[in-house]
């Protein structure tokens, strides 16, 4: 291997790893309870989920911390005032938490998970009907005394290599979904954005249309969709990277921009879902039921960069654009196919498409 390569490798492996600052550390469960109590370190439920884990799955951890057996680490981001955000290992703390009755209920549907009961165990068949209450404290203390090891990304680290570890994060069963990545990255510069999008995304008229199950809402799959929207919305010339990299952008962009017109974004988002409510939910759903980004895209985008024209017009002009030229329109099925999606070149003919079909008078 020719020595200027090898130096140009070092080199460019030195200044990476140079962007990240991190540190790490075995603490008890008992202090990160304290922690929490004293609001040192933070859940943050607009990146995390809550309880995806059932009472069988909490026990089973519980039981392992009785039974001293080895856990994953925990991931956090520390802020500028040195609190912990949370980023991985939120079904492990909040299982601790939640058994000692301490989980705040801030956030809907908290307060019930408080107080639980333990289930049979795997190895430890007894623990069925314990509680905090019941169990012995020799026990409790058993548990508190628990170590686990603490990954902290220091607040000085490079900003695009904090979303490059988080994004590369994969410790736990569920992995973080790409908007919660976002989320996290840029709840820690501010939370404007973030409030901003969960008010979007919780707006009726569009929650409606979209229609998403409990799941699909849990892993934020619509904040990913309002922020779609805005991002693509009259931004065609910026569209430059991927889908899912132009998003990120987007809102990194965003938080950058003392200017960001927050009003307006909310106007045309509000305005464009409000007019396409009356056309039920399969307006972005395929003929299987499934819905479909292709048509989010095309119809939202399309109505959006002529919402002036189609606000005085019936909903039967909007719908029979879609099911005369949407639905059956050869160019746009064609970059609307499966594989690919989301590459730059299909996001961009699908939205020429858009303003194509919708643009007629």
């Amino acid at each position: 291997m020719e020595a200027n390569k090898i130096d140009t490798l070092k080199a460019q492996i030195e200044t990476q790893r140079n962007l990240l600052n991190t540190d790490r550390m075995d603490i008890s469960f008992g202090e990160i309870m304290s922690m929490y109590e004293r609001q040192e370190i933070v859940i943050k439920p607009a990146f995390q989920r809550y309880f995806r884990w059932d009472e069988e799955q909490r026990t089973r951890f519980i039981e392992s911390l009785l039974l001293g057996i080895p856990v994953p680490p925990i991931f956090v981001a520390e802020d500028g005032t040195g609190v912990w955000e949370l980023v991985d290992g939120l079904q492990r703390i909040s299982t601790v938490l939640s058994f000692f009755g301490v989980l705040r209920s801030e956030d809907e549907g908290i307060k019930s998970k408080n107080g639980w009961a333990l289930t049979e165990g795997d190895r430890v068949e007894a623990l069925e009907g314990f509680d905090y209450e019941t169990l012995p404290n020799l026990f409790r203390l058993n548990l508190k005394r628990a170590t686990c090891r603490v990954e902290i990304i220091r607040w000085n680290s490079s900003y695009d290599m904090r979303f490059e570890l988080f994004n590369r994060l994969n410790t736990g069963g569920s992995p973080l979904t790409a908007q919660e990545i976002r989320n996290c990255i840029c709840r820690d510069i501010s939370s404007k954005f973030n409030d901003f999008l969960k008010k979007l995304a919780e707006q009726k008229d569009f929650m409606a249309l979209i229609d998403l199950d409990e799941e699909q809402r849990e892993r934020l799959y619509h904040e990913e969709l309002a922020l779609r929207f805005i991002s693509l919305h009259k931004n065609i010339k910026k569209v430059r990277t991927s889908i899912a990299q132009h998003m990120t952008s987007f809102m990194k962009l965003a938080l950058d921009d003392d200017h960001f017109d927050y009003a307006k974004y909310e106007r045309d988002f509000t305005n464009v879902f409000a007019l396409l409510r009356p056309l039920g939910r399969d307006i972005f759903r395929q003929a299987d039921g499934k819905f479909a980004t292709a048509l989010y895209d095309v119809i939202t985008i399309g109505v959006g960069e002529n919402y002036s024209y189609y606000k005085s017009k019936s909903s039967k002009v909007i719908s029979d654009k879609i099911d005369r030229e949407v639905r059956t329109d050869a160019v746009l099925r064609k970059f609307s196919r499966r594989g690919g999606n989301n590459q730059r070149e299909r996001i961009i003919n699908r939205l020429r498409e858009a303003k194509r079909i919708f643009g007629k008078t």
